[in-house]
């Protein structure tokens, strides 16, 4: 592949990326209760996905302070969502984790997502949807196994 098109390549992902976050944050307008604002929510996503993560990985993940996190934590745990663990091995390390009713609401904005994302993709035939599912599966792909080397 020449320069040119993975230039092309680059560009069409960073634009998808915008398009979708955009996307993303409109359901979860949707979805959200009114006590969390889309900070906190994209927070408890971040700590569903990340199972044991640390605030500073949390903080980066996030593109906000260590003190604004910080804040984030202290007023989702105050809610119920969260709970910190220290490690077994090192107690200075605070793990975050999603208490049962911050999984199942994350779980549940995560359906609606799914449910909202499925109408979008009514449109795209059989072909369309299995070029596209293997795109994904590529490029999850390629970003994994960059993380690991």
């Amino acid at each position: 592949m020449n320069k040119d098109k993975k230039q092309n390549l680059i560009h069409n992902m960073s634009q998808f990326y915008i398009v979708l976050q955009r996307e993303v944050l409109d359901l979860i307008a949707e979805s959200n209760n009114s006590e969390l604002s889309p900070l906190l929510f994209n927070t408890l996503h971040e700590i569903y996905l990340d199972e044991y993560i640390i605030p500073s990985v949390l903080s980066k993940r996030l593109s906000i302070t260590i003190p604004n996190t910080s804040r984030c934590l202290h007023s989702l745990t105050k809610m119920g969502y969260v709970i910190k663990v220290k490690d077994k091995v090192d107690k200075r390390i605070t793990h975050i984790e999603l208490s049962l009713k911050g999984i199942d609401l994350v779980q549940n904005s995560f359906n609606h997502m799914d449910e909202s994302m499925l109408k979008k993709v009514e449109v795209l035939n059989t072909r369309e949807l299995a070029k596209i599912s293997e795109s994904f599966l590529i490029l999850m792909s390629l970003f994994k196994n960059r993380i690991k080397e």
